[in-house]
């Protein structure tokens, strides 16, 4: 059960990552700041991730509890997603969009056990 909950999560996941990743393509080259890019993107995928997961992952309805629990690990899995694509990016000197990859790769893992464990359960 848990396998398969995995398995269907990569899928919103990578729905998620990839509407992220566009975003923050887009708005970066609008301009903004890379962090405000960053962000911003994120809060897009995360109503994306949250509606999806809710229902394709958890097979339950949305609720405004549950997607409060939701916002609050997704906002450490955003505090997660941004450091890493900074300091990927400023510090080490990949490319803005190669160190937002890594962000949201490193963000998953947690925000699916806090699916898992605490939002969903």
């Amino acid at each position: 059960m848990i396998f398969s909950k995995a398995i269907r999560y990569v899928f919103t996941g990578g729905l998620a990552a990839f509407v992220d990743l566009t975003m923050f393509r887009c708005v970066l080259a609008l301009g903004l700041p890379l962090g405000l890019s960053a962000t911003s993107s994120w809060l897009v995928a995360a109503a994306v991730n949250y509606s999806v997961t809710s229902r394709y992952v958890f097979n339950q309805a949305i609720s405004r509890k549950r997607a409060s629990l939701f916002l609050i690990g997704a906002l450490v899995g955003l505090s997660i997603n941004v450091c890493v694509t900074l300091i990927l990016a400023q510090q080490v000197g990949l490319s803005p969009l190669w160190a937002k990859f890594f962000g949201i790769g490193t963000a998953f893992t947690f925000n699916f056990l806090i699916n898992l464990l605490w939002v969903f359960r």
